[in-house]
């Protein structure tokens, strides 16, 4: 498996992945939105970055990093917006291997932590993280749509 940062010329297949995380999860992103969203932070790396994993030349799953500044951690952060392997590759390590690969990116970054949220019922990303060294917070997220 080789694992490269996604540069603007991917966006296809961002886009590709993001939809199939998005559908898997149910999550409803206007597909405009979500080209405008994966184009930005392709465009500027100051708003995070895209990690692809390929096996013999196919893209088969992304992990995508945004920035945020937090004084909880003193400084800056990362949020792991999404970790996604196509189903057929799971199970294999590559998750594994592509959320190390974004731990380190974000480290050479100079984030300080790694934010994720994880379903309610993904037990199996629940362990993922659990291996890889993340603690559950005793917190609720909550959320405004501002638009």
């Amino acid at each position: 498996m080789d694992i490269q940062a996604a540069r603007s010329g991917d966006l296809q297949a961002v886009l590709g992945l993001m939809q199939g995380q998005f559908q898997e999860h149910e999550i409803d992103v206007p597909a405009e939105q979500l080209r405008s969203a994966v184009a930005a932070m392709l465009e500027n790396p100051e708003l995070g970055f895209f990690l692809m994993a390929r096996q013999n030349g196919q893209v088969v799953g992304l992990a995508c990093v945004s920035f945020c500044w937090t004084l909880e951690y003193g400084g800056k952060s990362a949020w792991l917006d999404e970790l996604y392997i196509l189903p057929p590759y799971r199970g294999a390590g590559l998750g594994g291997a592509l959320l190390q690969a974004a731990l380190s990116r974000a480290r050479e970054l100079g984030c300080a932590a790694v934010d994720l949220e994880v379903d309610i019922e993904h037990r199996r990303a629940e362990n993922l993280y659990r291996r890889a060294g993340f603690e559950p917070l005793p917190r609720v997220r909550w959320f405004k749509l501002l638009a």
